[in-house]
């Protein structure tokens, strides 16, 4: 069975740290997808034992450089990594959020949240983004928004509902509107197979 998990790294980290990095690792190049309009820069590589794929991507949309490691065996490979580069934690961010003051820190820091959390629901950082969602700067509500959609957790659709209906701003209410279709739909789907193989198993 194929995992994933996006790894974020707390300092400068650089396409050239990467490719040094590869070579040292013994990673096979894969392939190269240069930056469009819509797409981030990335690099793919596969791991000696070929049970992980390691992607570098320059996300420009989300401002964010990380790291998507995924395959049926990646545990060695996230070791590895996390042996040789500092990566966010939970507790790292939530110290980002505590130290931040301004509006353009807190959005990049919502930036590297929505990209980390790809794993199940942690409540603590869920409540980052609540308390997010109710910034006095309306542009940080929006961004709060846009991060929490890159999540998979469907605790945040009464969340979204209620920004949607409730807002100040009639921006942030649009943002809002399509932010909690966007996760109802992906909420449904996942519900859908899960009914299925109910139905089938019974």
């Amino acid at each position: 069975m194929s995992s994933k998990i996006r790894l974020v790294p707390r300092t400068s980290t650089s396409r050239a740290d990467m490719e040094q990095l590869a070579k040292q690792l013994g990673w096979t190049h894969h392939r190269t997808t240069q930056r469009g309009e819509q797409a981030p820069f990335e690099i793919t590589w596969l791991a000696p034992d070929r049970g992980a794929a390691i992607h570098w991507i320059e996300d420009h949309l989300v401002r964010v450089d990380y790291l998507l490691v995924q395959g049926p065996a990646i545990a060695p490979t996230v070791s590895s990594l996390k042996s040789r580069i500092d990566f966010h934690s939970s507790e790292s961010l939530q110290e980002v959020f505590d130290g931040t003051r301004d509006s353009s820190a807190l959005m990049d820091a919502l930036h590297a949240l929505g990209v980390y959390c790809s794993g199940p629901f942690d409540p603590d950082l869920f409540a980052l983004f609540r308390w997010s969602m109710h910034d006095p700067d309306p542009l940080v509500r929006r961004v709060a928004l846009l991060t929490a959609s890159l999540t998979d957790w469907p605790e945040f659709i009464p969340l979204v509902n209620y920004v949607r209906t409730h807002d100040p701003s009639e921006s942030v209410r649009a943002q809002a509107e399509t932010i909690f279709d966007v996760m109802s739909t992906r909420a449904e789907a996942v519900r859908e197979p899960a009914q299925s193989s109910h139905q089938e198993g019974g």
